[in-house]
């Protein structure tokens, strides 16, 4: 037989109602307790639901923090407002190339001319740990700056400091450089200061005054007493030896002038990884990071190399011409005309280029071949900023974003308050400051898409602060009293 329907309501059952009465009135309590357990479960998924979203942002938050740390030069993750944190010393020195945005890694020097290195957290400015490099020279007769110690990130919470006392001694419009007496390899540890090994930076007689990185290498180079140079490698774990190489006597006549250099020879690591020692006389010499061979005579310079740093701690050295400039790589250099820009960010989706400015244009060079591959009509271009196959070019009043394979122009934006350190990003997005309507002193950041320039976000700035710049992966201020982080 077919049953009828009928409407159930659900009553509340009021106080001090027998729970053993009759079935009429048992119907109330049980309709309130499926009614609560309702709820709970509401709850439960309320909570559960709040749960995911939770870690759904947790996990946004450390894929766009993964991203910072991916691209050399790009900043930590912004928060929707910013405000003044603290001053850095202007005499901390940060690790090139180091990319936790937690931590800033540093040689950091005293008025009196002693060296640390030092770990500062970033978001308040404490020194987390200090480790003693070098006590003060005392007096030199003239006014002294450190010339040769300076620490390198190695590896994954490690640094390698190469602590040594040359200076550099400027005696009204002369000056000269100390040689060194003590020269010190030591490996840190980065999250907490610990000397996990120290060893003399030394190559027979030769004490070392400049160190590069070069793959798992310390490369250093050094005179010996009787003034010839020589470059050793180590490794960067345990310092151990693995070639050395004489360099040539250099002719420190042969600049225009006869001026020679101003400060000793340094060698570096270029964007292809070979290691080059620029020499007081302006010549380049390049060896082969793997046995320390030299790969062709010193290339000689009638003007001091230009040494341009690359966001990851490599630099590009251009020995400058009449008509043009020598890119120097071990496959073969590379003749570029005018100057290069000055590459503040790069995530590696653009490789092989090199960017030259001249005559209100800039030009995509081929790192490998030297061919032009396009030509774009954008004056005044200060530095650039290389991320998912685009190129930002900045100028004093201009954010221009062109493809970098085609050189077209994608987007541009006028710039307010912008600096020639070029934009800053966290890898995702591109920070630019922009006026607050109806409040002329104040400005905000503008979180734009680097596809198009359209505004993502905006970020709050201290009411005080026109223009940010990226410094060791935080964003910092300037202002008279020099540079403010910003958290």
């Amino acid at each position: 037989m077919r049953r009828g329907t009928r409407d159930v309501e659900l009553v509340e059952e009021p106080p001090g109602a027998d729970a053993g009465g009759d079935p009429g009135t048992a119907r109330p309590r049980a309709g309130r307790a499926r009614r609560w357990w309702a709820v709970a479960g509401a709850v439960a998924v309320g909570l559960g639901g709040l749960g995911i979203a939770q870690a759904v942002v947790d996990a946004r938050e450390r894929d766009r923090l993964e991203r910072a740390l991916d691209v050399a030069g790009a900043v930590a993750p912004l928060p929707d407002a910013l405000a003044a944190r603290w001053s850095p010393d202007p005499h901390l020195a940060p690790v090139p190339g180091w990319r936790d945005p937690r931590t800033v890694v540093a040689v950091r020097t005293a008025a009196d001319g002693a060296q640390d290195a030092v770990a500062v957290d970033t978001p308040s400015g404490d020194v987390r740990w200090s480790v003693p490099l070098l006590p003060a020279p005392g007096e030199r007769g003239g006014a002294t700056e450190p010339a040769g110690t300076r620490c390198l990130a190695t590896g994954e919470h490690r640094v390698v400091c190469l602590a040594v006392d040359a200076y550099l001694v400027v005696e009204g419009t002369s000056s000269f450089t100390t040689t060194p007496t003590t020269a010190r390899l030591l490996v840190l540890d980065a999250t907490t200061g610990e000397v996990l090994a120290e060893h003399a930076a030394r190559h027979g007689d030769a004490l070392a005054h400049a160190a590069t990185r070069v793959a798992d290498l310390v490369v250093l180079l050094g005179t010996d007493p009787a003034g010839g140079s020589h470059v050793w490698a180590v490794d960067a774990e345990d310092a151990r030896e693995r070639w050395a190489t004489p360099l040539p006597p250099a002719e420190v006549d042969v600049l225009s002038g006869g001026a020679g250099a101003v400060g000793p020879a340094d060698v570096r690591t270029l964007a292809d990884g070979t290691a080059a020692v620029v020499r007081e006389d302006g010549s380049v010499v390049l060896l082969d990071p793997e046995d320390g061979r030299r790969l062709r005579a010193p290339l000689p310079g009638t003007a001091q190399a230009h040494v341009v740093p690359l966001p990851d701690g490599r630099v590009e050295v251009v020995v400058p011409g009449r008509e043009h400039g020598t890119v120097l790589r071990a496959g073969g250099d590379v003749r570029v005309t005018g100057s290069l820009v000055a590459v503040r960010v790069d995530d590696g989706s653009v490789p092989g280029l090199l960017l030259a400015r001249d005559g209100g244009h800039v030009r995509a060079v081929d790192a490998r071949t030297g061919e032009v591959r396009w030509e774009v009509a954008v004056p005044l271009v200060d530095a650039a900023s290389l991320l998912d196959g685009r190129v930002h070019l900045t100028t004093p009043v201009l954010l221009a974003t062109v493809d970098a394979r085609t050189g077209a122009l994608l987007w541009e934006r006028p710039r307010e308050g912008a600096s020639f350190f070029g934009v800053v990003t966290d890898g995702t997005l591109l920070y630019e400051p922009r006026r607050v309507a109806g409040a002329a002193r104040r400005r905000e950041l503008v979180g734009l898409d680097p596809a198009d320039g359209a505004v993502r976000r905006t970020v709050a700035l201290p009411s005080d602060v026109t223009s940010v710049q990226p410094w060791a992966g935080a964003v910092v201020a300037l202002g008279a009293d020099g540079p403010l982080v910003l958290g």
